[in-house]
């Protein structure tokens, strides 16, 4: 059972967008290996700006 990652900040997409791009990595998935979409898992992590790094500072320091 192959599994799809996605990592990103917390609240950087809605609930919509994420079922769309549950949905858009499934199909890709599916016509890319010909395996059955009921075969992918998708994960999505939403990590907290405080833990998210960029050129040394967290995202809290450089948006705040």
């Amino acid at each position: 059972m192959p599994v799809i990652t996605v990592t990103m900040g917390k609240e950087q997409t809605t609930d919509g967008q994420k079922k769309e791009l549950i949905r858009k990595f499934t199909e890709e998935a599916v016509r890319i290996t010909t395996l059955p979409e009921q075969a992918f898992t998708i994960l999505i992590h939403e990590l907290a700006p405080e833990a998210i790094g960029v050129a040394g500072k967290p995202l809290t320091e450089l948006h705040p």
